[in-house]
């Protein structure tokens, strides 16, 4: 076991324990003071084996800087939406690799619950329709699922084709643990895909993403729009533009602030003010990379993984950076 982590000054870097594996485009949840990634692909940018996602789930702690192998996900997807609840993990939609045919990103509605104290995965009710790289967030029991992108199909067609591009999605899901089932709410402003869903002060925030096809590099734009939702009367508004446009980020939630890396090859670290709807630079990255994930525990905000371009070419890499924020222990998160 690595040795107990000491504290450091805010605003630094720290190296800390690397991923298992050089891998990218797994998700982040925090779960009680820890740090959970789960699904992604493990294959280098274009690689000949295609595109290959895998059941990984790993939890970090904090306190001793480990890595543990936890459960497996049930079935191989990439780019779910996942959230937590009440002390369980879930997880909705995302992409697997297609039985047959051209290789592709082909959406699902396979959702699922975690219990990491089980260490045991449930399905629950599917969504409604199939959608990839969608966000979620917990707020006031519920779990708002919002966004996320679908094939396309011509008239006529009973399925899209394997090859078929993506159209983004502007539904938003509100689905409640007790009952097991969905609830449509009010839609986003601009569909999109790839962004953000983070729970601030009693509303959520849907932060950036790409429009059009969920692809980075063809039929998509990186845009850099936010818009807050009110649950109490069911509305989505128009707030402060992120300082870029970008998709594909890590986030997390710090003393209520959002904290948002890269994305789509940037080094900056955004901090979002949800009060003074307000942004911020607070760091840059050592090096740019897409498809990292990460989250804000421990009063850090750590970033893992990702893709990053090397001399050797665009690969994926293991390693494990934190951002010093330091933390007020009387918060519910940090």
């Amino acid at each position: 076991m690595n040795a107990v982590v000491a504290p450091a000054e805010a605003g630094r870097w720290r190296s800390l324990a690397p991923f298992p594996m050089p891998t990218w485009e797994l998700e982040g949840v925090e779960w009680d003071g820890r740090l959970f990634l789960i699904g992604g692909l493990t294959n280098a940018w274009a690689a000949r084996s295609g595109w290959q996602p895998n059941r990984l789930v790993y939890e970090y702690a904090p306190a001793s800087d480990c890595w543990e192998q936890r459960a497996s996900i049930p079935l191989p997807q990439h780019h779910l939406a996942l959230a937590e609840c009440d002390g369980v993990i879930y997880g909705f939609g995302g992409y697997r690799k297609p039985s047959a045919g051209p290789d592709a990103w082909e959406p699902v509605a396979d959702s699922w619950r975690y219990d990491p104290r089980a260490d045991r995965w449930d399905a629950i009710a599917p969504l409604p329709g199939p959608r990839g790289a969608a966000a979620a967030s917990a707020l006031d029991g519920r779990i708002y699922v919002a966004g996320g992108s679908v094939a396309c199909k011509r008239r006529g067609e009973v399925a899209p084709r394997p090859d078929a591009p993506h159209a983004s999605l502007g539904e938003v899901l509100a689905y409640d643990p007790r009952r097991d089932c969905y609830e449509a709410v009010a839609p986003l402003l601009t569909a999109r895909n790839h962004h953000l869903l983070e729970a601030v002060g009693g509303r959520l925030y849907a932060l950036g993403g790409r429009v059009g096809s969920s692809n980075a590099f063809t039929l998509t734009n990186r845009i850099d729009l936010v818009e807050e939702y009110d649950p109490a009367d069911d509305t989505w508004w128009p707030r402060a533009r992120m300082l870029a446009a970008h998709g594909g980020m890590a986030a997390g939630v710090h003393e209520d602030a959002i904290y948002v890396c890269g994305g789509d090859n940037l080094t900056m670290i955004e901090k979002y003010d949800a009060r003074a709807d307000a942004w911020s630079i607070v760091a840059h990255l050592p090096r740019a990379r897409l498809g990292a994930s990460g989250g804000c525990v421990g009063g850090r905000f750590h970033v893992v993984t990702g893709h990053v371009r090397t001399a050797e070419g665009s690969m994926p890499v293991a390693d494990h950076l934190a951002l010093e924020l330091g933390c007020s222990f009387s918060r519910a998160r940090c």
